[in-house]
């Protein structure tokens, strides 16, 4: 048995035939050539677009925070669906979940303010692994005030393939190598 479940995503190519992609960091995943955090055909999902981040949710238009608004970013999400859940919100012991479910922790400016936009769990589990590899990934990326890398199609597939790669060896070094892995992704963009 596999030790750590896979989000199933599937993405067109260009004779239109599904296929499986590894893209993924929890969920975060690329469907159909872009980057989305949550399930793409649920009720909610972000895209990450070149100008910043998109919060779309069925029946509402979408509502974009620009990059150079983000002074904090961080992802509150549990590993299975139920616990993402209105109800399983509520028995959820995981720091940011609420009946709201799944969503984005974010500081914005312009004006200040937080900003939650939830999102739907996929159906599949996500790692704890791959969780505690993305918050660093979105959280260090706006501390450095970069921000906009994440609109760079290339850089954010080039940062979720080297994240994914990072096995933690020990539990103490675990935090110092994510700040290391980001720090050199970041300073290759420069």
């Amino acid at each position: 048995m596999n030790a750590e479940p896979t989000v199933p995503v599937e993405s067109a190519d260009s004779s239109g035939t599904a296929e499986p992609t590894r893209d993924r960091l929890g969920p975060l995943v690329r469907v159909e050539g872009r980057w989305i955090i949550g399930d793409h055909l649920g009720r909610a999902h972000l895209t990450f677009e070149r100008e910043g981040l998109a919060h779309r949710v069925v029946d509402r238009d979408p509502h974009l925070v620009t990059w150079d608004r983000l002074m904090e970013l961080g992802v509150a999400v549990t590993v299975d669906r139920f616990s993402s859940s209105r109800f399983g919100g509520l028995l959820s012991k995981t720091p940011g979940i609420t009946t709201r479910g799944s969503c984005l922790r974010a500081m914005v400016r312009h004006p200040y303010d937080m900003w939650s936009p939830e999102f739907s769990h996929h159906r599949a589990f996500y790692s704890p692994r791959e969780i505690a590899l993305l918050d660093p990934l979105l959280g260090l990326v706006v501390e450095r005030k970069r921000a906009e890398l994440l609109g760079d199609d290339a850089w954010l597939t080039a940062a979720v393939r080297r994240m994914a790669e990072h096995h933690f060896a020990f539990k103490w070094r675990s935090a110092d190598d994510l700040v290391e892995i980001v720090d050199g992704l970041i300073a290759q963009a420069s």
